[in-house]
């Protein structure tokens, strides 16, 4: 498989080249031409599988090598890499059947995966067009090229104009008559596909055939389209099923075949049919009914009437100063009990979509963030950076994901303060140690603070917390205590015993001196 570069930039060509040739192993040769002539020349000599190219270049624009080797009937999968965003080109690119158009500079993650998608489709055709050539007929293969050219046309491989879903269609060998045929597109949604304990190909083997013989009547072509892990689509002709019945057939399945599986499933139904060329823009209404579904399992969505229900969003009051005042009472586990009930109240409503289970995760940090500052504001900026490591969309994606998210959130929060609290513990104790080690020395809250890394305000609050002293009165204390050991065990001087002990006048030594025990230090002495 050979990839071709396409650009009058040469330094850009060589680095695209790099960037591909470094992070993937798709291709026998990387080619770069930096003119239409030499592209055309590079056609003449290689089978090229893909294409990456500019759009405007001297002598010649890369729409117009992309409609020259369309004529030739050349089936290169192309990528347009530009730094042009008219819409005239995005517009006629599509037209030629482009598969994606990026713009300069590309991230690499995105120019990657273009080149995957391309390199996808390419595989898929030639497997296509082999099979047609080993089984002689293609109507021995109709069902796969049929799914193949459904599964195109829903990932914007192939143009949805009317004129060119004809020419797709004849190219292919499909019945160009189908273009004007009006489809129900059933979207079926599986959920939990992460517990199901069989094989992927052996489940979605079941799956297919099963829900082949169910929607399908004998005389139709059971096209049934995987579009990801968890979604599958059905475009089912219209003409002799009705949407009523369709809908009941939806609802017959959760009792007939959906209990055979070990996850749930819902199905989506448009509200009215659509020829082909119209199919992208119902199959995005049902995609995105289905993304804000996050309460309903083993159900059947009319999309006829569920915009209505989405008018009707429901604005989720809950009794956020009582949850406050728990989290004050650090009762997290009492709190997290309420959350859940709360929460699983709501799995039967349809009012209940992903935003209103994103405003309640933002209402929610609020409570944390508001009873954290309360409790220990040191702790906010930890507990604020920790927690936005977790990804808050995937928290709301279901009821399930956000209790879940609630109690990892309630767990960082008891764990943030618990930890801060410690922390304090031992700042305290490393400067009382620091002062009982350092008595003759200066010792100063701004040189005591920086050794802790605290401000010298926040140390000084903290330590008349934890110790009942001053920070200056502890320091006085301290060295007071020292001078007594020395007055009684040692002949030192009661001058030199201040200055051992910190002090730099002995007025002032007396002075604390008789301040702390009652009597002077030649009196102590006795």
């Amino acid at each position: 498989m050979n990839l071709l570069i396409v650009d009058d930039e040469y330094y850009s060509a060589e680095s695209t080249k790099k960037k591909i040739a470094e992070n993937t192993r798709f291709f026998d040769e990387i080619y770069c031409a930096y003119n239409l002539t030499q592209g055309l020349e590079c056609f003449a000599r290689h089978d090229i599988a893909v294409m990456i190219l500019d759009v405007e270049m001297p002598g010649g624009s890369g729409l117009e090598l992309l409609d020259h080797i369309r004529r030739q009937g050349l089936d290169t999968i192309c990528i347009f890499l530009t730094a042009y965003a008219k819409f005239e080109y995005i517009s006629k690119a599509m037209r030629l059947t482009s598969i994606d158009y990026l713009l300069k500079p590309v991230a690499v993650e995105e120019l990657l995966a273009a080149v995957s998608k391309a390199v996808e489709q390419y595989r898929r055709q030639a497997s296509a067009k082999l099979n047609m050539q080993q089984a002689g007929y293609w109507k021995e293969n109709a069902l796969y090229l049929w799914e193949l050219f459904w599964l195109d046309l829903s990932e914007g491989a192939v143009a949805s104009q009317r004129q060119d879903i004809i020419s797709e269609l004849t190219r292919r060998n499909l019945n160009p008559a189908a273009a004007e045929t009006s489809y129900l597109i059933l979207l079926i949604q599986c959920n939990h596909m992460e517990k199901i304990p069989i094989e992927k190909d052996l489940y979605e083997f079941t799956l297919k055939n099963i829900v082949r013989e169910y929607f399908y009547v004998r005389e139709e072509t059971p096209i049934t389209v995987r579009l990801n892990r968890q979604f599958y689509f059905l475009p089912l002709p219209e003409a002799g099923r009705s949407r009523d019945a369709l809908l009941s057939k939806c609802r017959q399945a959760l009792h007939d075949f959906v209990p055979r599986f070990p996850n749930t499933f819902n199905f989506y139904v448009p509200a009215s049919g659509c020829r082909i060329w119209e199919f992208p823009d119902f199959m995005h209404d049902l995609l995105e009914t289905a993304g804000k579904n996050v309460s309903k399992e083993n159900d059947v969505f009319d999309l006829a009437t569920h915009r209505q229900a989405e008018d009707k969003e429901e604005n989720l009051e809950f009794p956020s100063g009582h949850w406050a005042d728990l989290l004050l009472q650090r009762k997290e586990n009492q709190l997290l009990s309420l959350v859940t009930i709360f929460l699983n109240s709501l799995q039967h409503s349809r009012h209940v979509t992903k935003d209103t289970l994103a405003n309640f995760s933002y209402s929610f940090l609020q409570i944390l963030f508001s009873c954290m500052e309360t409790t220990n504001a040191e702790a906010l900026p930890s507990f604020r950076e920790q927690i936005s490591r977790s990804s808050l969309e995937q928290a709301y994606s279901s009821i399930q994901d956000l209790i879940n998210w609630v109690s990892r959130s309630l767990e960082l929060y008891g764990k943030c303060l618990t930890d801060h609290t410690a922390g304090q513990d031992r700042a305290v104790m490393a400067v009382k140690n620091h002062i009982r080690t350092h008595l003759n020395q200066e010792l100063t809250r701004e040189s005591l603070a920086a050794m802790v890394y605290l401000t010298p305000d926040y140390l000084s609050h903290l330590f008349k917390w934890e110790t009942g002293f001053s920070l200056t009165n502890y320091i006085i204390y301290e060295r007071i205590e020292e001078a007594k050991r020395l007055l009684a065990g040692s002949d030192m001087s009661i001058s030199d015993i201040a200055i051992r002990c910190g002090f730099q006048s002995i007025s002032y030594f007396s002075k604390q001196f008789k301040r702390f025990t009652g009597v002077t230090p030649r009196e102590f002495r006795g």
